[in-house]
């Protein structure tokens, strides 16, 4: 979780603070660089949270900003999601912003179990957070067209 908190709270000094956003940074990059020296042909995901955190437009805006930041795109393959959380996996929709605004709401890629639509968050199942992500990454770093895992070890089961 370190990456989307690092991501999500900035504002929170123990998050924040310009010591623990390099000291991650660097860790991150250094680990990744190092890991594809030691075998070129490693598929490295980074943990990319879950929809119904990173899902809001503002926060995956910062997650992209932050991912560009770190220089490792050339090296990894793409993100594991819902690794440490349990959104529902859900069906996905045409396009990750299908379902906002109340649009297509007879739509099953619309379930919204968890309330997320009503709160303008797009990515309200981890399908449609794939979507999201890849999009967002895909438009906001130049070359880089992630692929996805996701965790449905706990597939929408609470605690």
């Amino acid at each position: 979780d370190s990456l989307p908190n690092l991501s999500t709270n900035q504002g929170d000094p123990r998050c924040g603070n310009s010591a623990t956003k390099n000291a991650y940074k660097g860790g991150v990059s250094y680990a990744v660089k190092a890991l594809k020296a030691a075998d070129p042909y490693a598929a490295i995901y980074l943990d990319a949270g879950h929809g119904g955190w990173l899902g809001w437009k503002n926060n995956m805006k910062d997650f992209v900003r932050m991912i560009r930041s770190l220089d490792v795109t050339d090296h990894i393959r793409g993100f594991a999601s819902n690794v440490a959380g349990y959104q529902h996996l859900g069906k996905a929709c045409g396009t990750y912003d299908y379902c906002l605004g109340g649009q297509h709401n007879y739509d099953e890629c619309c379930a919204d179990p968890c309330g997320l639509i009503g709160k303008w968050n797009p990515s309200h199942n981890e399908l449609n957070y794939a979507l999201h992500l890849r999009e967002a990454m895909s438009k906001g770093i130049n070359g880089f067209v992630p692929h996805m895992i996701i965790d449905t070890g706990r597939n929408g089961v609470a605690g």
